[in-house]
């Protein structure tokens, strides 16, 4: 029997944990080794085993605990009774404080955030009737018979507050105040397109980007060449953008207000495009539209190759 199982006791093959004396024993398998390791008197061991009996330990951890349940409960006596445990999992109504729990079942989550909650709600509550209670002592509206109460007394001033000297409270008055006015802000334009004049019209030191005109200013400081390169950028494509960038106006004849619709090559009007008839040389032209091309298509019979 003990070529089939190792006796008792033994470790399990495969632990990884210490084992004391096993790296100086051989010739046997794991778990003969080790019981053989254990029950020698010569081999110093621990007092105790490295992994405790569950069995006779009564340590144990319950989620959620039963305070939690009880707070949860008692909510739902005097409050409502949506939320009561135990709060079952599916549940997509709101659950105060349970997003930032985690690692947990549903209803043990919501258990202990309900929980929380109610205990945050208790002390907020507790805080202000502590408020209360110190307000209506210092107005006189209450009077405290308990020693804890009559130590709220204790402060240095009382309500209601009176005038210490009345005479003077002409003395503080509102006076204007002249404030300079506020420049109104600027969302970041681009240092392209600022005006010449701006003296924020500069690359930063340090900008690794292309800078327009960059190479004709050259032995002056990081603000002054980027600012003069950007300014003559500017100017130029404002130049450009008037000269040359203009919209272009073509003057045409108007079309007559009369197009025979048995005619097939019209004088003023050009073909739609894809039109898949013959156009007269027109696999001789390029450099159109073809439109424009095809406008009086019979030019080309005329000996007309424009």
């Amino acid at each position: 029997m003990e070529l089939v199982s190792a006796p008792n006791p033994h470790f399990i093959p495969g632990y990884t944990g210490f084992c004391p004396q096993y790296k100086y024993r051989i010739g046997d398998t794991y778990g003969t080794t080790t019981h053989k390791v254990l029950l020698d008197p010569t081999v110093h061991h621990a007092e105790k085993l490295v992994l405790s009996d569950r069995l006779t330990d009564d340590y144990q951890v319950v989620r959620p605990p039963q305070k939690d349940i009880d707070i949860v409960n008692a909510r739902a006596v005097t409050n409502d009774t949506i939320y009561k445990h135990p709060i079952i999992p599916g549940y997509e109504g709101f659950v105060p404080r349970e997003h930032n729990l985690m690692g947990q079942r549903f209803t043990v989550q919501a258990t202990e955030a309900l929980s929380e909650f109610e205990k945050l709600q208790s002390a907020d509550k507790t805080a202000l009737n502590e408020l209360l209670r110190i307000g209506a002592v210092q107005d006189a509206k209450w009077y405290p018979n308990t020693l804890s109460h009559r130590e709220l007394t204790v402060t240095q001033f009382k309500l209601p507050l009176t005038d210490v000297r009345p005479e003077c409270a002409g003395i503080l008055r509102n006076l204007p105040q002249v404030e300079p006015p506020l420049t109104p802000p600027r969302h970041s334009p681009s240092p392209y397109f600022m005006d010449n004049i701006d003296p924020e019209k500069y690359f930063k030191k340090g900008f690794a980007g292309h800078v327009p005109f960059g190479y004709a200013s050259f032995g002056k400081v990081n603000e002054a060449m980027t600012n003069s390169a950007l300014c003559d950028f500017t100017s130029n494509y404002r130049k450009r953008l008037s000269t040359e960038w203009a919209p272009v106006t073509i003057s045409r004849a108007d079309p007559p207000l009369l197009i025979q619709p048995s005619e097939i090559y019209h004088k003023h009007i050009g073909q739609l495009p894809n039109y898949g008839g013959h156009i007269p040389g027109a696999i001789f032209r390029f450099g159109k539209t073809y439109g424009n091309d095809s406008r009086d298509a019979k030019r080309w019979l005329r000996g007309d190759y424009s």
